[in-house]
């Protein structure tokens, strides 16, 4: 029932995302559509260093409903940092925008500015209710936000504005982070944050392994992401657009292995601190095998319907995308993988070797991204991506293997 629940929260983020894109695809111009993927690729990278230093501690956390006080300091703790990184973020994205706007960049987009920090409460609040066992909650949230934004975009449009980045920017952030705001203020339930250092040192040890994350997220960020900034600084943003556009009805696939996640990573740490080595694999491989094969059924079915999405969905726009279907949904099947394989090493507690890993993909993403640029056209930036990918995979089976070959991989 759990994997149900978070499925459909999958699935109305999927609606959300989806719905926004195309609600720029069919009704603004392709430069603008550009600087919006640009300001949500920002997010999801700062949405990371939240995820590594925050949520990946959280998702850490005793889950069970006898243990909650043994949460509560340590979701203090977290909760501190949470807020420290969304205003960090807020202040580094306002010094960027204007200086994007002093240079004259297309780029420039003071809805950024309130984008991003609505953005990084709603995965913080996401994610916190999810550690806690709550998918309900989580999907209510995700379920909500998707009902603002779809009310303030749509009153917006009857009102005669025409849609741009600006504007979409602005009216997500109010949607993102009003209801996030509301969610996490019944899951505080009176709870506030570590302000003074004394309190503060006593529970830093929750985020050992922090420097690890840090290493191995900002590594996996370059590998799937990267592509975004050489393409819109290469070719422009009307080119990223075209990558994003069909990246975005590929991303349906990614529901599943994210889903699978969300539930999936409080079983095998239960699993892992059971001991249960056949448990912990079992989900593993079940998470990995499902969504595989689910993004594959469903980068079928786009391809197929490809003729349909962009001439009906796109109103005639990119009906010539070459192989960026085939490419994209050869990245989310290997997306998927990789992702099973991360959660149980990030469970195993191997945060530097896993970090390793992820810069070797890094490295690989990054030599082959500039090397392919010039020789081929902007969509093999995404084989590019699939060779990091790869080789994450390929190097995170190994560690899983030798992990597992030890008397001691589990504990008793």
């Amino acid at each position: 029932m759990r994997f149900v629940v978070s499925l459909a929260e999958q699935g109305f983020g999927s609606i959300l995302t989806f719905a926004i894109n195309l609600w720029l695809i069919r009704n603004g111009a392709a430069e603008s559509y550009g600087v919006y993927v640009f300001w949500l690729s920002v997010a999801w990278v700062l949405g990371t260093a939240q995820g590594t230093l925050v949520l990946a501690h959280l998702y850490r956390l005793p889950s069970a409903h006898d243990r909650m006080e043994e949460r509560r300091q340590p979701e203090r703790l977290l909760l501190s940092f949470a807020i420290g990184i969304t205003i960090a973020s807020a202040l580094i994205v306002t010094l960027v925008d204007a200086a994007l706007a002093y240079m004259g960049s297309e780029l420039a987009s003071p809805g950024a500015v309130m984008f991003i920090p609505a953005f990084l409460l709603f995965q913080y609040t996401r994610s916190f209710a999810f550690s806690r066992q709550r998918p309900l909650l989580a999907a209510c949230l995700t379920g909500t936000v998707l009902s603002t934004a779809i009310i303030l975009l749509g009153g917006d449009f009857l009102l005669g504005f025409h849609p741009d980045a600006e504007r979409v920017l602005f009216l997500t952030a109010g949607a993102y982070g009003g209801c996030a705001l509301v969610i996490l203020l019944i899951l505080l339930n009176g709870m506030r944050p570590m302000l003074g250092w004394v309190e503060i040192r006593g529970y830093v040890t929750v985020l050992r392994g922090s420097g690890w994350l840090a290493l191995g997220a900002g590594s996996g960020e370059v590998t799937s992401r990267l592509y975004s900034f050489v393409v819109v600084g290469r070719y422009g943003t009307s080119d990223l657009a075209a990558l994003s556009a069909v990246q975005v009805v590929i991303r349906p696939a990614w529901m599943l292995s994210a889903a699978w996640s969300s539930i999936g990573y409080p079983q095998m740490a239960a699993r892992f601190a059971e001991g249960d080595r056949a448990g912990f694999l079992r989900v593993m491989l079940t998470g990995a095998t499902l969504s595989t094969a689910g993004s594959f059924l469903w980068s079928a079915l786009v391809l197929a319907g490809w003729p349909w999405i962009s001439g009906e969905l796109y109103h005639g726009r990119y009906q010539e995308v070459g192989p960026l279907v085939y490419f994209w949904g050869a990245n989310v099947m290997l997306g998927s993988i990789a992702l099973a394989l991360n959660v149980a090493i990030l469970v195993m507690g191997e945060f530097k070797n896993l970090a390793l890993i992820d810069l070797v993909g890094a490295i690989v993403t990054t030599g082959a991204i500039f090397g392919l640029m010039g020789r081929f056209d902007y969509p093999y930036a995404v084989v590019a991506t699939m060779m990091g990918q790869t080789t994450q995979i390929v190097l995170m089976a190994a560690l899983l293997q030798r992990r597992l070959r030890q008397p001691a991989a589990l504990p008793a």
